[in-house]
């Protein structure tokens, strides 16, 4: 039979991952592990074993890193996953991963990538060998029609190979072996010829539009010459479709366009009954039933019964994902960025719910970091990691009170507030270790160099200018401008989708909590405000539910 010459084409065959290589990827996330995304919807989760081998693979490659705790990241999943279901249809060149970098196996990954703040989309190409940045190409913005439009242009800057869909534009010189004889198995069994006048991409769009027909392969064309070269005479169509036999027609788009290009090349397909690819099937609902297991229904029973408290395991969580995945993130710290890293460890040296072990950790990673003028990410994960060896520090294996009722809700982020409302508690009783606004000092330095969500830290620092942050005169109004921030904060995402159902974001405390808080126009009575605060992150007060009892905790 005669088929579309492989030296011509590139014929449309794109060599998929071999099933074991696929399985292998799935494989590296645990059965009960929560993710943003699912293969349902064309995104793999990847993680630091599994990135680098996919990013091997012979084709170009879409990647998302993440922070499962981001806000932003939650916002920006519903276009993603409409977008890359949607781009199902390039798969043959194009595949689509995600990262999670608030895994702690993750830390190192996200760090080698510098990705610091997220989400952040990067792109790479089909052979990183000859790629110059090795770190990926980053596509910028949420907008999915911008991203899509850069996406189309970088792919088609690339090579694939033989058997694969080729963007080049075809020459006239290129045509001598186009009906010899091959002896192959290549489905390809129609040419479409494009014409692209300069300055459009229309050729390159139409190529993509029609990936899903693997009886096709689409030639772009820039000198309409070459209709001519194969029996069709000079005219004013700009696209022609040639079967096996090397017999040519012109087609006639409703339009200039891609897509009414593809859609006449798509309707000659289906009238001679070929069939492109099936699109991606629609996901089935999520069903939480499986996330919220006995002990995770008893702990949401236990915190959702009044009265409110705070609980020792979220104050060690966010301590530990600080030390085991955030702070690491950076490449060199120097500087500001430096500056922020110490003063975080030395407020937890001083005001942290560790046990014995954990408060030798803390003080002799701050006097290590003391005369350091500068320190690699990697560098102070390994010095965390050194002084941690042989003490039993983190006993808490989930959050408590910051448990969500539904899969990546809440977590990290309750923790982070948990826990620096609670060290402006402590801070403020004698003697008084640090000077006025140290705590909000040190949260705003969290905030900027190391929490990785854009969105959260841009409108926190945004809020420090608004709200003047390095106003506060004594530590009880240090005290009331974080629970102030705290609720505007609350305000400005209540009923966004980042909102757990159980826990949704009040203007705090509630009624119910402190009922003296409110005078009876329903104004704060900051004095009650401060003395309900106090009492609720007091460290005599905070709950050992979920850890060791008080006695053998140490």
């Amino acid at each position: 039979m005669i088929r579309l010459l492989k030296t011509l084409l590139y014929g449309l065959l794109l060599v998929s991952p071999s099933a074991d290589v696929l399985a292998r990827l799935n494989d590296r996330k645990s059965a009960n592990e929560a993710s943003l995304y699912s293969d349902t919807d064309n995104v793999i989760m990847l993680d630091n074993e599994s990135l680098r081998p996919a990013l091997n693979l012979k084709s170009s490659k879409l990647v998302q890193f993440l922070n499962s705790f981001c806000g932003d990241c939650h916002r920006f999943a519903p276009i993603f996953k409409t977008l890359s279901r949607d781009l199902y249809k390039w798969r043959r060149v194009l595949r689509i991963y995600a990262v999670d970098c608030a895994q702690e196996r993750n830390a190192q990954l996200c760090r080698e990538f510098n990705i610091r703040q997220t989400p952040s989309l990067r792109f790479f190409g089909p052979d990183m060998r000859k790629n110059d940045d090795v770190l990926g190409a980053v596509i910028p913005g949420q907008d999915p029609m911008l991203i899509r439009s850069t996406l189309a242009e970088l792919v088609s800057q690339n090579d694939y190979g033989p058997d694969q869909p080729n963007f080049r534009p075809l020459k006239p010189n290129g045509m001598g072996s186009f009906l010899d004889p091959q002896d192959d198995e290549s489905p390809v069994q129609f040419l479409a010829l494009v014409f692209q006048p300069a300055n459009s991409k229309i050729g390159r769009d139409t190529l993509l539009e029609l990936l899903p027909f693997r009886v096709l392969s689409v030639r772009i064309i820039e000198n309409s010459q070459i209709f001519t070269d194969f029996g069709l005479s000079p005219s004013d169509h700009k696209l022609a479709i040639i079967n096996e036999n090397g017999t040519a027609q012109y087609l006639a788009p409703s339009s200039d366009s891609s897509e009414a290009y593809a859609s006449a090349v798509g309707d000659f397909l289906r009238n001679l009954n070929f069939q492109p690819d099936p699109p991606l099937p629609i996901a089935a609902a999520a069903n939480f039933t499986e996330f919220l297991d006995h002990q995770h229904q008893a702990i949401l029973a236990k915190v959702l019964a009044p009265p409110l408290k705070v609980y020792r395991a979220d104050l060690e969580q966010a301590i530990d994902k600080l030390l085991h995945i955030e702070l690491r993130k950076w490449i060199l710290l120097e500087g500001n960025s430096l500056n922020a890293l110490k003063n975080i460890i030395k407020i937890f040296r001083y005001h942290n719910p560790l046990n014995k072990d954990g408060k030798l950790l803390l003080t002799d990673l701050d006097n290590s970091l003391s005369t350091k003028q500068s320190i690699k990410g990697a560098d102070f994960g390994d010095l965390v990691d050194s002084l941690e060896k042989g003490r039993r520090v983190f006993k808490a294996r989930r959050y408590i009170g910051c448990i969500g009722s539904r899969p990546l809700l809440r977590s990290f982020t309750c923790s982070m507030w948990t826990l620096f409302h609670h060290l402006t508690v402590e801070a403020a009783k004698p003697p008084n270790y640090f000077q006025v606004g140290s705590i909000l000092k040190t949260f705003h330095g969290f905030a900027k160099y190391f929490f990785g969500c854009t969105d959260c830290s841009e409108h926190f620092q945004q809020m420090a200018i608004r709200r003047n942050l390095t106003s506060v005169k004594s530590h009880d109004e240090e005290i009331l401008w974080l629970w102030a921030a705290h609720n505007e904060v609350n305000q400005r995402i209540a009923g966004d989708s980042t909102e757990d159902p159980k826990f949704p974001k009040i203007q705090f405390p509630s009624p119910q909590n402190c009922p003296t808080c409110r005078s009876n126009d329903s104004e704060w009575r900051t004095d009650e405000v401060l003395k309900y605060l106090k009492q609720l992150y007091d460290i005599k007060n905070v709950s050992f539910y979920g850890l060791p009892t008080p006695q053998g905790y140490d």
